[in-house]
């Protein structure tokens, strides 16, 4: 019983928006033959969450729309290659029960590479639940080749905590 009430409160919301986010890069990143921590996901997603992500495919611009459920669905799948989140700067506004955090991450297969596969900037919603923060909304850019995104007075390689 007693590592249920442990393993729950593991998996409670977190309580600020800054534990939300980094417990969002953690909960992606794995090493090779590895799924992300899915369970670490839905915590903090709210249930009827949406993802959005736009990236360059062949030079045109692609947008993919995801219900959270089904993010976190595929992050629960094992994948050959290492991912890692590495959140190098983030501007939180907060009022009340809501917050936007905007977040600059680099991603990598090896987190000891010294350059990140790809850099991406992201716009995190937020919702504060009677338990704690949970995700409503994400979307996320990857970098657009020869048009850098700055890191905003972020280190590369320098990965923020919670």
């Amino acid at each position: 019983m007693n590592a249920i009430i442990i393993a729950a409160a593991l998996l409670a919301a977190p309580a600020t928006p800054e534990q939300a986010v980094a417990t969002l890069w953690r909960s992606l990143s794995h090493d090779a033959g590895q799924a992300g921590n899915e369970a670490a996901l839905r915590a903090i997603l709210h249930p009827d969450a949406m993802v959005y992500g736009a990236r360059y495919r062949g030079g045109a611009a692609a947008l993919s729309v995801a219900r959270g459920t089904d993010f976190a669905t595929g992050i629960g799948r094992v994948d050959e290659k290492g991912f890692y989140e590495c959140e190098v700067a983030r501007e939180v506004r907060q009022y009340d029960r809501f917050a936007t955090v905007y977040s600059v991450v680099e991603s990598r297969n090896d987190r000891s590479a010294p350059k990140a596969n790809f850099t991406g900037v992201n716009s995190i919603q937020l919702y504060r639940a009677d338990d704690g923060w949970r995700i409503i909304g994400l979307y996320y850019q990857v970098e657009l080749p020869g048009q850098p995104i700055s890191l905003q007075g972020g280190k590369s390689g320098a990965c923020l905590e919670g």
